[in-house]
This record gives structure tokens, C-alpha cells and sequence, in this order.
């Protein structure tokens, strides 16, 4: 599914949703601040967008967080590589963790407060499994 197919579903499914594409400006100071950006997420923010998802489904953040904004002073100590970039209102953190050998795509778990990486990849394929292929279908009885 193409960034602007998923976009088109989430405004169709999720009416509610606040979703914003950021501006050239925005995406030039963000790659200025964070270079090791995936270029995968940058487009979806570009493309699809960024604000809340339905009703306080999903948030996705405007551009990278700092830990520190949302844990406790040893919980984001402990996160030093990671940067927060959407929640799921209920606790769960999606992030990336600046690695030597790359930029790798996970969740900060709620309970320990650990970065864990997600094997699937992207962000964009994260927000993909959450909306579109997590929806039940609809059965005609």
C-alpha cells in the first residue's frame, strides 16, 4: 500500500482523524536534526501525515520526541539512542533507536521501559497492520 492509499484509508475509515502533512520546511529541519531519519517515515509524515489517527486511536507524533518528555528521569536514561515518534494513548511508545550501523524501527514497552525492535520494519508497515489489516471484516449474515 502506496503513503497516499494509506492515507486515503485512514480519512476514509477514521473520519475523526486529525492527520496533517508536515511542510518542505518542517522535513528540511528535521533531516537537519536528525540525519539518520528513515526515509520511509519522513515520506509518511510528508504523505500521510501526522496528528491523531480516529478517536484517540493512534497519535502520531509531528517529528521526533525525546524520551524525557514522556518517562521518568531513569526510565529515559535508559533510552539515550531512542527518539519517540507516535503512542497508542494507552502507553505503548513506537520509536527509533540510532544504532552505529543504522536507524532501526520498534516500541518502547510500558512495563520496563525498553526499547524493542519490531522484525516488520517500517513505521508506515506498523500503521498498516494497526488500521488496515488488524480491521475485521465484515460479514453479511
Amino acid at each position: 500500500m502506496t503513503h497516499n492509499e494509506l492515507r486515503k484509508y485512514l480519512v476514509d475509515h477514521y473520519p475523526e482523524s486529525t492527520l496533517q502533512m508536515i511542510t518542505d520546511e518542517r522535513k528540511a529541519a528535521l533531516l537537519a536534526e536528525y540525519p539518520k531519519l528513515p526515509s520511509d517515515y519522513v515520506q509518511f509524515l510528508c504523505e500521510v501525515g501526522f496528528g491523531a489517527i480516529g478517536d484517540a486511536r493512534y497519535s502520531v507524533y509531528g517529528g521526533p520526541v525525546d524520551p524525557s518528555f514522556v518517562f521518568d528521569q531513569v526510565t529515559a536514561g535508559g533510552l539515550r539512542d531512542v527518539v519517540l515518534i507516535g503512542d497508542d494513548f494507552a502507553g505503548g511508545q513506537e520509536a527509533f533507536q540510532f544504532r552505529n550501523e543504522g536507524t532501526i524501527f520498534g516500541s518502547v514497552d510500558s512495563l520496563s521501559g525498553r526499547f524493542e525492535p519490531d522484525d516488520d520494519g517500517t513505521f508506515s508497515k506498523f500503521i498498516e497492520r494497526w488500521f488496515v489489516e488488524s480491521e475485521p471484516s465484515l460479514t453479511l449474515v
